[in-house]
Order: C-alpha cells, then structure tokens, then sequence
C-alpha cells in the first residue's frame, strides 16, 4: 500500500499540484515562498532540489546565505553513515562486480564516502584476501573514513582525494556521486596514463533532455547537482575508449525540480562498462 509520502511524491500528485499552480497564481506564489524557505533551512535530512543552472559555479552563488556547500565538511562528511541494507537498485552492481574481483586487485570507490558500498557489499559477498579498495573523496570525508576504519573490520580499504590513483584499477565504481564532481568523468578518465578496466556506474541522474546543473538540499548543507543528458553522458564514455556492456534503472530514485517540470527525471541509472582500446594511454 502506497504511504501518504509515496502519494505526494508520485507524478500523478506532482502534476495535479502544478495544474493547480497554474491555475490559482495566488497559490502559486505562495507555494513557492513556502518552498524557497524551506529548501533554505537545513534539516537531518531532505532530498530537494531547486532551480537549472548553466554551471556549478552559477549554482553556487543561488545556494542560500549561511547555508555549508557540498561534502566537504564535517557535518556532511559524516551524517550518511557508512553501511546498511543495499537497495533494490544494487544488485545489478553486485551481479557485475562479482567476478571481477581477484586476487591483488584493485577496486577504486569514486565518491565512496566513507566506505558505504565498502562495507554493505560486504555482507553479500567475500572479498578476496589481497584485493585492494581504494575510495577516492572530498578531504573532510576521507579524513573521517580514515577515523572510521580504524575501529571497523576494513582489511584492504584505503582512502584517497586524488582521481589520478584510478589509473591502473581494475574497476571504478560510482555509485550516487558523479553528479556531486564538476568534472566530468569522461574528462578524468581521459587525463590517465592508464586507464582502468571496467567502469560501474549506478544511481545516476540520465534523462533525455538538456544537461543542466540543479541544487540539491541533503540536509546538513546544500550542493550544485549534474543532470546528465544519456545519450552525451554515454557518448562521452565511449569516445574515451569505453563500451556499454549492460545499463538498468533505478526506479527508486528519481528528481523533481519544483516549477520545472520539464526537467524531471522519473529514475536514474546504472551501467556497466568495460574497456574496448588498450589501458595504456597514448602519447603524441
């Protein structure tokens, strides 16, 4: 039975409302201060989002007054914790990542916070005695998941804020924070002398329209937030050497801009790929 939030949350919910809006502007404008100063308070907790922006940097200067931007902080470095039940949308991941876990490999976590997959995964399946994850994230994070591993079972995790140690990994997971890097990742992945393997990307927001930059409140702080066109975002992959091997959706999460609905993206998504070209870079 669907809850009452699943019920305001729902398309059919959201397109009413803006039927309404539409045709009451009073309620309108009303509705959207009630939003502007809500979005603009911070809670424990909220997954909102508000505006399209050209650029992070254009976004960053709508973010509130007074309000912590993004990851890089001690309160946001922190407040999602480290492990938990996985989603329904993570098991596409487990079922590729599987075999391709070894002996002496290396596993490299963009944006793996302080060790979430890390840690959830592990309750699925056993990681091989000598296989090193590597979770590459913002300074305050990877400073409290250093702190974090010393008093949890973390055999063979590490922590980094450089993308240039992904060269040489076996695979690169990013799972749920492409959208928080101003940098695209095919434009990361094209700066490695040697680039890794396999690629596995999951909870990422594709749509089919325009590639724009929203702000998402994730309650301690607020952060600038990629919306990937797919067909650009895929094509950008491959053009660095990478093929799609296998692509899903999250249906259980998705992004609804207030007063822009133009702009909804009703699932993200996964995918799986893998390197087409040789690993090594070339020169000249």
């Amino acid at each position: 039975m669907m809850t009452l939030k699943g019920i305001l949350l729902s398309p059919s919910c959201k397109s009413f409302v803006d039927t309404l809006e539409r045709r009451m502007p009073l309620v309108r404008r009303w509705h959207r201060f009630e939003f502007e100063q809500h979005f603009a308070r911070m809670s424990k907790w909220e997954r909102l989002f508000r505006g399209v922006y050209e650029s992070f940097d254009e976004a960053i200067k709508n973010i509130p007054e007074g309000r912590k931007v993004g990851y890089d902080n001690d309160e946001s470095a922190t407040f999602l914790g480290h492990g938990g039940h996985i989603s329904p949308c993570d098991y596409p991941v487990l079922f590729w990542l599987r075999p391709l876990l070894r002996e002496g490999g290396r596993v490299f976590d963009f944006g793996g916070y302080l060790g979430i997959s890390f840690y959830s995964y592990a309750k699925y399946m056993a990681y091989p005695e000598t296989l090193t994850w590597q979770i590459c994230d913002l300074p305050a994070v990877v400073r409290a998941g250093v702190e974090l591993a010393s008093h949890e079972e973390s055999h063979g995790l590490s922590f980094t804020t450089e993308f240039a140690e992904a060269a040489g990994a076996d695979v690169v997971i990013a799972s749920g924070s492409l959208q928080f890097v101003p940098v695209p990742l095919a434009e990361l992945l094209s700066t490695l002398p040697q680039k890794p393997e396999h690629l596995l990307i999951n909870k990422t927001p594709l749509y089919e329209g325009p590639q724009f930059v929203t702000l998402n409140s994730m309650g301690p702080a607020i952060s600038p937030y990629w919306i990937f066109n797919r067909s650009h975002f895929l094509q950008s992959l491959e053009k660095v050497g990478y093929e799609v091997v296998d692509s899903w959706q999250n249906p259980d999460l998705s992004c609804y801009i207030p007063y822009r609905p133009d702009r909804w993206v009703p699932a993200y998504t996964g995918a799986y790929l893998k390197l087409s070209g040789p690993r090594r870079k070339k020169v000249g």
